[in-house]
């Protein structure tokens, strides 16, 4: 991963999804993009030129957006600990530096010197959010976004926003939409709630494996059903699970089978039990995408949700009957 675009509209959503984003991208040795798209009617006199005066806008809003980008660093610099390590602990050789008394060893916990490190590079355009921030992935070369869910009312905290929906549909990278006030706390364990029957393309597989590796995640893959019964559902299932096994071929997984007749209650009691720290969804090809955005859910079913979506692009998306299973044979044996 190289490039994390992060929409921005100056809000304290946008802030926390800034310092979510720059920790990821100090784990994984990311530059951000930092995208801000605004859209105000123009009143032009006879003598000004449209494109010169929307150069010119973006030119004031890229300013202050270098300015506020500045203030972000030296806020992401703030914070920080020191840790003090026994010296009567011989099983462990250590070289940092020793208190005056000898008793321990000092050593400052540089991850907030990774945060302030992190290269934040400002981009401000002309335009309407969703239009311009997909433009913004194909030019940025992004290999994924990390927006808000901002949504509104009082079940803003869960409820994912229009424009971050829309973005999660047509993107065709990676998004990641991430609750308001949610710390980074890394990707201990991954549900990934997936259809065995409608599985992503191999990028999407490639993107997911890569992900669970860097953060070292425990990565489970729910297929929840209404109908059948458990060994029909495995038989159904076995050319899925295969195409799970070559393109997830080397990293630790597990597949769970649950008969649900709600999607959205399944999914969310299996990420509360299982304490996941991510969830990941196809959202052109799952249901529960949708009923987030339903304002009919109850605040328990959106309380249990509180947690990172991150949602894999679907761009041809088939039925496993019909996808071209790749053997990855140079990477086995």
């Amino acid at each position: 991963m190289k490039t994390i675009l992060v929409p921005t509209d100056f809000s304290q959503d946008a802030h926390d999804t800034l310092l979510y984003a720059t920790e990821i991208a100090s784990v994984t040795g990311s530059k951000i993009v930092l995208f801000h798209a605004f859209y105000q009617p123009l009143s032009l006199s006879y003598s000004q030129d449209f494109t010169t005066a929307v150069n010119e806008l973006e030119r004031e809003r890229t300013e202050e957006l270098e300015a506020y980008a500045e203030r972000f660093k030296a806020y992401a610099f703030d914070n920080f600990s020191v840790r003090f390590q026994s010296t009567l602990d011989t099983g462990v050789q250590r070289e940092t530096p020793v208190t005056k008394s000898g008793f321990h060893h000092v050593e400052v916990d540089n991850a907030a010197a990774k945060r302030a490190g992190v290269d934040i590079r400002c981009v401000c355009k002309f335009g309407f959010a969703f239009d311009e921030i997909l433009k913004a992935v194909d030019v940025h070369r992004a290999d994924l976004v990390v927006m808000g869910m901002r949504g509104e009312g009082a079940l803003r905290r869960a409820l994912l926003g229009r424009t971050t929906i829309n973005v999660m549909r047509d993107a065709k990278v990676p998004v990641l939409a991430v609750p308001l006030g949610c710390r980074f706390m890394g990707f201990e364990a991954v549900v990934f709630a997936a259809d065995l029957f409608k599985l992503p393309p191999n990028t999407v597989f490639e993107f997911l494996r890569g992900f669970v590796k860097q953060f070292a995640s425990r990565l489970q893959i729910l297929h929840l059903y209404h109908e059948n019964s458990l060994q029909q559902e495995k038989e159904k299932a076995l050319a899925s699970l295969d195409i799970l096994d070559r393109q997830l071929f080397d990293i630790n997984y597990k597949v769970v089978f649950q008969k649900e007749k709600d999607f959205a209650e399944g999914v969310t009691n299996f990420v509360q039990e299982q304490q996941a720290s991510l969830l990941v969804l196809v959202p052109q090809k799952h249901p529960f995408l949708e009923e987030l955005l339903s304002r009919s859910l109850t605040q328990k079913i959106m309380a249990k949700a509180f947690l990172p979506l991150l949602a894999l692009p679907a761009v041809g998306v088939e039925s496993t009957s019909a996808a071209e299973v790749k053997v990855v044979e140079e990477h086995q044996g």
